[in-house]
């Protein structure tokens, strides 16, 4: 393999985790950031970062052709998934304060379009990634590294 394919498998792989670290410890901190004078801003944010995320979701796996670079990248899971778990539950409480009274995400009026829609695009991003790490776990435990 040339060192230009070597080197861009490696970054896109470093840059995926990047980012799903970003989303998801932005999203587990919603609960002790709050709606601040910006307001919902934070939340839009995350929204337009979904599918970037689940973008780079699909990427953790392009150093699959490495066998050694891809064990070591696959232990930056560990740390993920207790974030991801922390996010999960900022979702369902924000996700149940939105359905079921109606209000907004960080308002008391009514819930505007893209707060229904917030919800359902985290969960999908949270989803997607746990698949996406599972086979990044099981492409290596197939092929017996420990």
């Amino acid at each position: 393999m040339r060192f230009s394919e070597v080197f861009l498998r490696l970054g896109c792989a470093l840059v995926a985790w990047m980012v799903l670290y970003a989303h998801f410890v932005w999203l587990a901190a919603l609960g002790n950031i709050g709606c601040g004078p910006d307001g919902d801003e934070l939340h839009r944010v995350l929204l337009g970062l979904a599918p970037v995320t689940i973008g780079c979701a699909f990427l953790l796996r392009t150093t699959r052709p490495f066998e050694e670079i891809h064990r070591i990248l696959r232990w930056l899971a560990l740390p993920l998934a207790a974030l991801m778990f922390a996010g999960a539950y900022q979702v369902s409480l924000i996700s149940r304060s939105v359905f079921v009274t109606g209000l907004g995400i960080c308002s008391t009026t009514d819930a505007a379009a893209w707060h229904q829609i917030w919800g359902p695009a985290q969960l999908l991003t949270v989803v997607v990634s746990v698949v996406m790490i599972v086979r990044v776990w099981r492409r290596s435990a197939a092929t017996g590294d420990t």
